[in-house]
């Protein structure tokens, strides 16, 4: 849910990359964005560390074997999440492609690329969850759609994403005070929710109002000071999320992909308990993937949501009837296959990246008049 909160990210993410490479200002200017750089660092690196002490506190709390047996239990059932991960990829790339298809016509296959490294960068790297899109933006940009379109089709993508996000976590809600004996913990995410909604819809009319009107004009004053804006040209970008926007198919076929795509997650959470020799009802791997997944996004601050994922598997699981160790062992399977999927997407990633450095260096210089 805390995704809306990772969209307002979206210009900081921009901004911080001009750091580097600004040339303009005075040394107190120079240093107080330095001294930003170093506070983040510090923060994320303070993160990794919570994350990583709460998740091992949990796991051994209720013993190291008994989750590592467990895990273990899944074997090569993880190779084969690892593959049907690239179904929900696939149905995250249409989304994307559908929303944008009014103003620029991508290959599936670029929208496919750029959607897993997207997925890879925010699932394995300490980017608040968010900085994957600009990446993914910074990829169809490049190969064709351009500055504007890039991040307005992030924008309205994410947005997208997130509203469906919230409708998968109602159906959680829904079921768990249906079928639940305990219905506290329910009611107590139902009322997160209400609360939620209406900032959501609120982002959304911002948007449309003119939120990124502002951004836009703050980015074309800072291109004229710095030669930092690898993406181009942003002028339009406001003008172009409210194109997108007036594409009602296409941001109704993005929504429909996107839920297929919440609802495919369930499945590989049948999967993953049957591949550990357990048994799990729909209904109730429901329940623990739409509500724990709410938990991860809400934690996007902490790098991988190390720790908060756990806890939300342990959370659900246990209240849907797994064991706790089987609920963190759950956790650690996903993990496992978030690594089989990503590393290799950010690997070729970088190495795209790197053969773009090289073409650039060997293009002869232009000729001075």
């Amino acid at each position: 849910m805390a995704a809306l909160t990772a969209l307002s990210f979206f210009p900081g993410k921009l901004v911080m990359g001009s750091v580097s490479s600004y040339s303009g200002g005075d040394n107190e200017s120079v240093a107080r964005n330095i001294g930003r750089r170093r506070e983040l660092k510090l923060f994320f690196g303070a993160s990794v560390v919570f994350g990583l002490a709460f998740g091992t506190f949990l796991v051994g709390y209720f013993g190291f074997d008994a989750v590592g047996d467990a895990f273990i239990s899944a074997g090569w059932g993880m190779v084969v999440l690892a593959a049907y991960q690239g179904l929900s990829i696939g149905c995250s790339a249409l989304a994307w492609r559908a929303v944008v298809r009014s103003v620029w016509q991508g290959s599936n296959g670029l929208f496919l690329w750029a959607r897993w490294v997207r997925e890879s960068m925010n699932s394995l790297l300490p980017v608040a969850q968010v900085g994957g899109d600009i990446v993914g933006a910074r990829l169809i940009a490049i190969r064709g759609a351009g500055a504007a379109v890039g991040g307005a089709s992030i924008v309205v993508d994410k947005t997208v994403e997130v509203l469906t996000q919230f409708l998968f976590s109602i159906l959680g809600v829904g079921l768990i005070l249906v079928v639940s004996a305990d219905r506290s913990l329910g009611w107590s995410v139902a009322i997160a929710l209400l609360i939620f909604g209406p900032l959501l819809i609120g982002f959304v009319v911002a948007q449309r109002m003119g939120m990124f009107r502002l951004l836009e004009r703050f980015l074309l004053k800072l291109e004229e000071r710095s030669d930092w804006l690898s993406l181009g040209d942003v002028t339009g970008l406001h003008d172009t999320i409210l194109l997108l926007y007036r594409d009602r198919r296409g941001v109704l076929i993005g929504t429909i992909y996107h839920l297929i795509a919440w609802v495919l997650g369930i499945g590989e959470l049948w999967l993953a308990v049957h591949f550990m020799g357990y048994e799990v009802t729909l209904v109730a791997a429901t329940i623990i993937e739409s509500l724990a997944q709410a938990v991860r996004s809400a934690g996007f601050f902490i790098p991988a949501s190390l720790g908060v994922q756990e806890g939300g598997y342990l959370l659900f699981g246990t209240m849907m009837g797994l064991s706790p160790e089987v609920a963190l062992a759950l956790s650690l399977v996903r993990r496992v296959r978030q690594i089989l999927v990503g590393v290799p997407a950010l690997i070729a990633w970088q190495v795209y990246e790197g053969r773009r450095v090289v073409v650039a260096r060997q293009k002869p210089a232009a000729p001075e008049c």
